[in-house]
């Protein structure tokens, strides 16, 4: 088990957004932040390719920024120097906004015969890479139910380590995942991407609203997280 620091900014607009302005708030807060955790851009112009620490997200309609660790703290540092926010063709003047801290356990319940957590995904999961996307249409498209299930869950898994390794932690107990998911047509960066909907269940605790999988840091892949047990 391992604690770390969860911070989630909340914007309550008059508009309900499309999840495309997931992006606008991005480039808005690494416009107007320096630290490389805003943008992940070095300042030399390389990217940062560890784990998001900060996400932005349209959730309901409406922008939410996750902070994890030290992404909680710059968040909780600087949300009060935001006055406005601009977000492409919108300008919102002092909107109001709700900040919420928490101090969250995560942890793998290896001792239960059933998984105790069934995570959604509210927006898009983009799980695959350029070597698994070429498996994925010559096999795993055409395969079975029990193959299809395998394959992604050795990428969840994977997703689920490189999450655990941006925040240090060490995860000894074996993580069990089964996924239902079902592809669908994702529009990103104007280029047609397949991307997946649907949920898995789990025996490890994650934090409501991570993101999982490729550009997490512009609101893909956002789970909700449902207790079975």
């Amino acid at each position: 088990m391992k604690e770390i620091k969860k911070a989630v900014l909340k914007y309550d607009l008059a508009d309900d957004l499309s999840r495309r302005y997931g992006h606008k708030l991005r480039g808005f807060f690494a416009n107007k932040f320096a630290d490389v955790l805003f943008h992940n851009h070095k300042e030399n112009g390389d990217l940062r390719y560890n784990y998001s620490l900060i996400q932005y997200k349209i959730i309901d309609g409406q922008p939410n920024i996750l902070g994890l660790e030290r992404g909680a703290e710059l968040i909780i540092e600087n949300f009060l120097d935001i006055d406005k926010l601009v977000l492409g063709d919108k300008k919102y003047f002092s909107p109001e906004s709700r900040l919420q801290v928490d101090d969250i356990n995560i942890k793998v319940y290896s001792d239960l015969e059933m998984p105790k957590y069934k995570y959604k995904f509210i927006s898009p999961w983009l799980g695959l890479n350029q070597s698994n996307h070429k498996k994925y249409i010559k096999k795993i498209k055409s395969a079975n139910k029990k193959e299809q299930r395998e394959f992604f869950k050795r990428i969840l898994i994977g997703n689920i380590l490189s999450f655990a390794k941006g925040v240090d932690w060490w995860i000894e107990d074996e993580i069990e995942v089964v996924p239902k998911l079902r592809s669908i047509d994702v529009k990103f960066k104007n280029k047609e991407m397949i991307g997946f909907k649907g949920e898995f269940y789990s025996n490890i605790a994650l934090p409501e609203k991570l993101g999982l999988g490729q550009s997490t840091s512009r609101g893909f892949g956002t789970i909700k997280r449902e207790e079975l047990i």
